[in-house]
């Protein structure tokens, strides 16, 4: 918990330091306590962040494939998930005692990245280890999508983008359509539609791509790739073969 949260409930920072001394609490770091003897992890600090922010969306959430991984993906996801990719409305940094905590292990902070949070179909809720609490996760298909914008040209159409698209065959066609709809990133846009088409899933025939804004003009994402007619980004060569 904060000490915001806790001035909210009446508890003054004074208080809490004496809380602390009667180790009822534990301090965390500047701005943040505990109950002491409580175990701590990333989802206990997001928690306190989501817990202290009184708006109806989360300030800051678990997305892309940190995300994914706690939805069950985590099998198709080829790579070390040694890092915590977390996500915010508003471009900053963590609180130190979370960014800073051994407990939290590695923790990235990406902004938005044209996903404004209010899109619906955006979150659900998670519960965290020990089921001691809840947080706010992204959706699954609003990972994927945070996942491609945060990552690079170069690895974008790579074998771990592409084996987890293989694995995602239950995402639901009329979110992800709201979602790109309202997604403003038309490189993020114009990848996920070539990846999802590659993988083949029954919910990509279901997507009304004539109702998704993708720009105008070529873009170039892989370089030396091959002009795509459909969705005018360079892509791989083995990409073509639906054509």
């Amino acid at each position: 918990m904060t000490t915001s949260w806790l001035a909210s409930h009446e508890v003054t920072r004074d208080q809490a330091r004496k809380m602390a001394k009667s180790a009822w609490l534990a301090r965390v770091g500047h701005g943040a306590y505990c109950k002491a003897g409580d175990p701590l992890s990333w989802e206990s600090g997001v928690y306190a962040l989501q817990a202290e922010d009184k708006s109806s969306l989360p300030p800051v959430w678990p997305g892309g494939q940190t995300a994914l991984a706690l939805h069950g993906f985590a099998h198709y996801l080829s790579m070390g998930l040694e890092t915590t990719h977390l996500f915010g409305a508003k471009e900053g940094r963590l609180p130190r005692w979370l960014s800073d905590a051994d407990w939290a292990g590695q923790t990235t902070l990406h902004g938005e990245g044209g996903l404004p949070a209010q899109l619906p179909g955006s979150f659900c809720d998670h519960k965290a280890p020990h089921g001691a609490f809840n947080i706010r996760v992204s959706t699954p298909e609003r990972a994927v999508l945070e996942w491609i914008a945060v990552t690079k040209n170069e690895t974008l159409f790579g074998s771990k983008m592409v084996d987890t698209f293989n694995g995602l065959n239950t995402l639901r066609p009329r979110r992800l359509q709201a979602l790109l709809e309202g997604c403003r990133s038309v490189r993020t846009k114009r990848a996920f539609l070539v990846l999802a088409r590659h993988a083949g899933h029954a919910w990509y025939r279901r997507l009304d791509t004539s109702r998704i804004g993708l720009g105008k003009g070529k873009r170039q994402i892989t370089p030396g790739g091959k002009l795509d007619k459909e969705f005018l980004i360079t892509i791989p060569q083995e990409f073509m073969d639906e054509h």
